[in-house]
């Protein structure tokens, strides 16, 4: 497992795609957690189970807990869902990369 993460539109998915051209892209991952939530389920449960279904896949997720902290609590939820789940996925991959302008920068 790869992940691939960087803010908005920092172009991860393109890198992963360069890198990992055969492989199983699970792009938006931080969008399948709020999806997840909204299902009721708990974000580090949700990120075990796709770790467990896809452990060859790489996983694109854009970073949600930088810059102006919203006003709503669901919102603060969220963000914070994806920090734990990005941590479960993170723990498991065998390479983290942080994407800043495009520039992939190998953080594990």
């Amino acid at each position: 497992m790869k992940l691939y993460i960087g803010g908005a539109y920092q172009g991860q998915l393109e890198l992963a795609r360069a890198e990992n051209p055969d492989a199983l892209i699970l792009e938006d991952f931080h969008e399948a957690v709020r999806d997840a939530m909204r299902r009721g389920e708990e974000a580090r449960a949700f990120a075990q189970g796709v770790v467990a279904a896809y452990p060859e896949a790489v996983i694109v997720a854009n970073e949600v807990g930088a810059g102006v902290v919203p006003v709503e609590a669901q919102e603060r939820a969220f963000r914070e869902a994806v920090g734990r789940a990005l941590c479960v996925v993170a723990q498991a991959a065998q390479q983290v990369t942080r994407v800043v302008c495009g520039i992939g920068v190998r953080i594990k």
